[in-house]
C-alpha cells in the first residue's frame, strides 16, 4: 500500500541547492513542512500545492517527488501520481519504497501490460539495471580502468608473481566491459523521451490527423514512448512496440 509521507535532512539538501540563501531555504523548508503537516491531516490536495510549489522553486528531489506522488495518489489522481514516481526514480534510482509505490500505482492502470511473465534471472537483471545509477557506474567503470593500469603495471615489473596480475586484469576488464555496456545504455536510455497519459483517454490514429483510422486508445497512468512531432501530434510507442499518434 502507498506509505505515508517521508522525513528526511530537507534543511541540508536545501541548502545544498540554494547555497547560502537562507531566506530562500526557509522558504522552500516552510513549504515542505506545510505539505507534511497537510499530508498528515489529509489535506491531500494542500499538500500537493505545497510539494508542487518545492518543486516550482527548481528543487529537484527525490524525497518531494515520492511525497508528491504519494499525495496525488490519496488524492486519486492516478496519472499525475505516477509521474511523480517516475520523477522520483529517475532522480534516486533503485529506491524500494519508489520502486514499490510505482508498481503498485501502475496496478490501478486501465491498461496492462501484454507481455508474458519474465522468469527470476529477467527478474534479477532488471532489477539489478534499475538500482545502479549513471554516477555509481561511471565511478566503477573509473575504478575499473585504474584497476587494470595497476594491474598491467605489476604484470610488467614483477613477474613472480604475474599469474596474480593476469588474473586481475581479467576481472578488471570483465568490470570494465560489463559496467561500460550497462553505462551506455543508461545514457542512451536518458536520451529517450517518455510520457505518462494525464488524462482520462487518449486515442492513437494512424496518423498525425483525426480522419486517420483509430489504433488505440489510452488512458490515464499509461506510459509512452515519444519518437518524433509533427505539429500538435506525437508519434508515441507503447512498450510492446504498437505505435500510433496522439494529439
Amino acid at each position: 500500500m502507498i506509505p505515508g509521507f517521508r522525513l528526511f535532512h530537507f534543511w541540508f539538501m536545501v541548502l545544498l541547492a540554494c547555497g547560502s540563501w537562507v531566506d530562500a531555504s526557509e522558504g522552500l523548508a516552510g513549504l515542505y513542512n506545510q505539505g507534511n503537516v497537510g499530508y498528515r491531516q489529509g489535506d491531500y490536495a494542500g499538500a500537493i500545492v505545497a510539494y508542487e510549489k518545492v518543486v516550482g522553486q527548481g528543487l529537484q528531489n527525490g524525497e518531494v517527488y515520492y511525497n508528491l506522488g504519494n499525495a496525488y495518489f490519496k488524492n486519486e489522481q492516478l496519472g499525475l501520481a505516477i509521474l511523480s514516481y517516475e520523477r522520483a526514480l529517475k532522480l534516486r534510482p533503485g529506491d524500494e519504497d519508489v520502486l514499490a509505490n510505482l508498481n503498485f500505482a501502475n496496478a490501478h492502470r486501465v491498461d496492462k501490460e501484454t507481455n508474458d511473465t519474465p522468469n527470476f534471472l529477467t527478474r534479477v537483471l532488471s532489477n539489478l539495471y534499475d538500482f545502479w545509477g549513471i554516477n555509481a557506474l561511471s565511478v566503477f567503470c573509473l575504478i575499473c580502468v585504474f584497476g587494470l593500469g595497476g594491474a598491467l603495471v605489476c604484470w610488467m615489473f614483477l613477474p613472480t608473481r604475474r599469474f596474480i596480475w593476469v588474473a586481475l586484469l581479467v576481472v578488471f576488464g570483465a568490470g570494465l566491459l560489463s559496467n561500460g555496456v550497462v553505462l551506455a545504455m543508461k545514457v542512451h536510455q536518458r536520451g529517450v523521451v517518455t510520457a505518462i497519459v494525464l488524462e482520462g483517454q487518449a486515442i492513437g490514429r494512424s496518423g498525425p490527423g483525426s480522419d486517420f483510422l483509430e489504433v488505440f486508445v489510452l488512458h490515464e497512468g499509461t506510459k509512452v514512448f515519444i519518437e518524433r512531432t509533427e505539429g500538435r501530434w506525437f508519434l508515441v510507442r507503447l512498450s510492446n512496440g504498437v505505435g500510433g499518434w496522439i494529439k
